[in-house]
């Protein structure tokens, strides 16, 4: 499956999306438990781990979670999930994603040049 996106780490992160869905909805899972328990603010990286933890004791064959998909998960499921829209802090990309808001309305990041 080709997919026509300007940049190669989000070229990337669809085919990854595509391949393993439940990844996916393992973040939405833990997103969502963690919006009715704490309600605050989470960073993309602690569900990460969680996912890598969940998936890992479960199977024996497990996807290696790419830390450079984690800024377009955290975009994708506050794009699709309106009940958790602002959970997760966004930053300028070096490239414009298709998810999520534009750069011009973020901060930026330290790796913007």
């Amino acid at each position: 499956m080709q997919l026509a996106f300007e940049g190669k780490l989000e070229r990337k992160f669809w085919q990854f999306h595509v391949d393993h869905p439940e990844v996916y909805r393992y973040l939405v899972q833990f997103a969502r438990a963690w919006r009715r328990g704490r309600g605050g603010p989470l960073g993309i990286g602690a569900l990460f781990e969680r996912v890598r933890w969940e998936i890992g004791i479960q199977s024996d064959v497990s996807p290696k979670l790419n830390n450079n998909h984690r800024a377009f998960y955290a975009r994708l499921i506050m794009e699709r999930n309106s009940d958790l829209a602002g959970i997760f802090a966004l930053r300028q990309q070096r490239i414009q994603s298709t998810i999520g808001p534009s750069n011009e309305t973020l901060p930026e990041s330290e790796h913007v040049a």
